[in-house]
């Protein structure tokens, strides 16, 4: 009997402290990161994308990067944050958007919804009426019938968002939805908004459950919805290609990314863990767990994964996951386990040349708003 209970008090003692180390691992690795990050800004209190000028996304990601970070650790970047955001408000115009007048492209939704929740995350009450601004505008832009693009819910683009109000990309993807959803839910838009009853149908349509999806124009694609749960790019498009099944019949390939991004989306719409579309989802994130690679895209935009990999487990309450296999994950403590080891000594990060992956301060921004998410389950 006392050998049972000093085994059993070993074995809790050593789960105390392996919890306590990965916390401790987690505060370091924010901690020389975030020590990079900051020292990249500029006198205008702006981050950049070539080294010179100040670009709005890198600004945001930054500000969001340090303000989201563990407490007692954002006090030292307090400056740093403020300055950010003024830079922020001093892009933001009339109408609520924020971006880089004169920029080509604009990518102002991208820009936009970035900023916007940055500022949430600096300071919701200081900042309200450019977040409130913000917020709106990117609810008129959204894909509708009423907006200023307008679409019919016929249209593939119905309920999303893309990067451009111009000419560049006037069409929607999950990427640029995601980060809109992510910035309303950040301004507190109430849930029975119109925005995300819209917002449901186009991410139904980048998701392969053949129930739900209507497939609009994949017909003449040759492409039918496929029932793995995952998600893809936008309706129309996979950045994984096609996949074809052992009917002879081709879907657009779920991958990682769009993946997370899809079901974080549903989250923060309001559909419930019960709701079939939200448990296929997650179904798919359990039997491709991993963290060495973004799902069926390998090493391209791995950063961005471990992103989306932690917010998206965060809002879903999910504090530990099991995968395909049965085995529990304790995600946060492995993606904490990872982010260090691919941190380099000088505090940033590097990833593959697509999607800019290897240009600061981008990897930096991804790493430490994971990390952000993964220390609320590190005690």
């Amino acid at each position: 009997m006392n050998r049972w209970i000093l085994a059993t008090a070993a074995t809790l003692l050593s789960a105390g402290f392996a919890c306590a180390g990965a916390k401790d691992d987690l505060m370091k690795t924010w901690e020389k990161g975030a020590k990079a990050l900051s020292a990249a800004q500029t006198a205008e209190g702006a981050w950049t994308f070539d080294g010179k000028n100040g670009d709005v996304a890198a600004t945001g990601l930054a500000v969001a990067a340090l303000a989201g970070g563990p407490a007692d650790l954002r006090k030292a970047y307090e400056a740093a944050i403020a300055k950010g955001c003024e830079y922020l408000l001093k892009n933001q115009a009339a109408d609520g958007k924020m971006h880089n007048e004169g920029s080509v492209p604009l990518l102002t939704n991208y820009k936009t919804a970035i900023a916007v929740m940055a500022l949430a995350k600096a300071d919701s009450a200081k900042y309200a009426d450019a977040i409130k601004k913000g917020a709106t505008w990117l609810t008129n832009f959204q894909y509708q019938e009423g907006g200023s693009q307008k679409a019919g819910p016929d249209d593939p683009n119905f309920g999303g968002a893309g990067y451009d109000e111009k000419n560049n990309q006037p069409r929607g993807d999950l990427s640029n939805t995601a980060y809109m959803l992510e910035a309303l839910e950040s301004a507190g838009v109430p849930k029975d908004s119109d925005v995300w009853k819209r917002a449901v149908k186009f991410v139904e349509r980048c998701q392969n459950r053949s129930e739900s999806n209507d497939g609009p124009g994949f017909d003449k694609m040759n492409v039918v919805v496929g029932d793995d749960g995952g998600f893809f790019y936008r309706p129309g498009e996979s950045k994984a290609e096609r996949e074809t099944l052992p009917n002879g019949k081709q879907i657009f390939r779920s991958y990682g990314s769009m993946t997370y991004a899809g079901y974080r989306s549903m989250i923060y719409a309001g559909l419930g863990a019960d709701d079939p579309r939200v448990k296929l989802a997650l179904g798919w994130i359990a039997k491709h767990y991993t963290l060495d690679e973004n799902p069926n895209m390998g090493v391209k935009g791995l950063y961005y994964y471990y992103h989306v990999f932690a917010s998206a487990l965060d809002a879903g309450g999910q504090a530990e996951l099991k995968d395909a296999e049965g085995e529990k994950h304790l995600w946060a403590e492995e993606l904490t386990a990872k982010l260090a080891a691919l941190q380099g000594e000088d505090g940033t990060w590097k990833g593959d040349p697509k999607w800019m992956e290897d240009v600061q301060p981008l990897p930096a921004c991804y790493s430490l708003m994971a990390l952000n998410h993964a220390a609320k389950y590190l005690k």
